[in-house]
């Protein structure tokens, strides 16, 4: 019998999974997961469907992971499990329904029906929520109101890369969980985190190739916030001596005050990402301080 939610076997995901077995004792209404990897936060997400509807979990071990129950839910089966995503366009919806549906303002309204309810044979629905950021404003609102009202009956799991990119209203009704970073393997063999490094390199050894990567269509807010990722990620193996090859080779020619004004820098480009200030211009500007500032480092 293979091993469920393997995404999150790994010893690092250890205490996120303690944590999330405690918490099952007194679920919040709404969790927010993010951090790690999208199929990380998925699988921790159905991991945690488990934990609350699972009729043999405990604190000390979580979820079975043997039982119907926790092979339904991993299996994307669960009635009481269902799933939402705003990045699935509505024709999707509509020609190819699967266990995840669109995040629309009719399925907003199905939703809100089915939370009337009970559950179909758990003591709780767990609803799981992802591509919030690309939710239209309607369903973004009409959302809301559902997240609003109070129900023992109704739990909710929040998804998304980083919290920043959802509305600060949502944060704020959350309970938020950090998934920990992908690792090295994983960035690997993530396509556009392995161009984007590739050109931030290049861009930081010459002053090329980044522009041409932001004027592009494609480069959206999730692309500049991956950007910010690269550059903080690499600025925290610098301050902890664990720089390698890469982006870090520029980075760590920096001082810790100038580390430390990066990090202030970066918290200040997400903040206007989540403004909905354009993301090009964003990394633009930041990028172009950063380049400036290795090459004084560099003399």
């Amino acid at each position: 019998m293979e091993p469920l939610f393997d995404e999150i076997g790994g010893p690092s995901f250890a205490s996120l999974k303690q944590r999330l077995s405690l918490l099952g004792e007194n679920p919040p209404q709404v969790l927010l997961l993010d951090g790690g990897s999208e199929a990380q936060r998925l699988a921790a997400a159905r991991w945690w469907a488990c934990r609350c509807i699972c009729p043999s979990a405990t604190v000390g071990t979580g979820p079975c992971l043997v039982c119907d129950t926790c092979r339904q839910v991993a299996e994307q089966e669960h009635l009481d499990v269902p799933a939402f995503d705003g990045r699935i366009s509505n024709k999707q919806d509509e020609e190819d329904p699967g266990p995840v549906r669109a995040l629309n303002m009719d399925n907003v309204r199905v939703l809100k029906g089915l939370l009337k309810d009970p559950p179909h044979g758990s003591a709780v629905r767990v609803v799981l929520l992802m591509g919030l950021e690309r939710t239209r404003s309607n369903a973004a609102n009409a959302l809301l109101k559902v997240l609003e009202e109070p129900s023992k009956h109704n739990l909710f799991v929040l998804l998304a890369a980083q919290r920043e990119q959802l509305l600060p209203t949502l944060v704020s009704r959350s309970h938020c969980l950090v998934l920990p970073w992908p690792d090295p393997e994983f960035e690997r063999s993530d396509q556009i985190y392995r161009d984007l490094a590739r050109d931030l390199e290049e861009f930081f050894s010459t002053g090329r190739m980044l522009f041409a990567r932001t004027a592009l269509k494609s480069f959206d807010a999730a692309q500049a916030g991956l950007a910010l990722d690269i550059v903080q990620k690499s600025v925290l193996r610098c301050l902890t001596g664990r720089a390698g090859g890469g982006v870090d080779r520029f980075v760590m020619l920096l001082d810790p005050v100038a580390l430390t004004n990066v990090s202030r820098w970066i918290g200040e480009a997400r903040a206007k990402i989540q403004e909905q200030v354009s993301g090009p211009r964003v990394i633009e500007t930041f990028m172009t301080r950063l380049f400036l500032l290795i090459q004084r480092a560099r003399g």
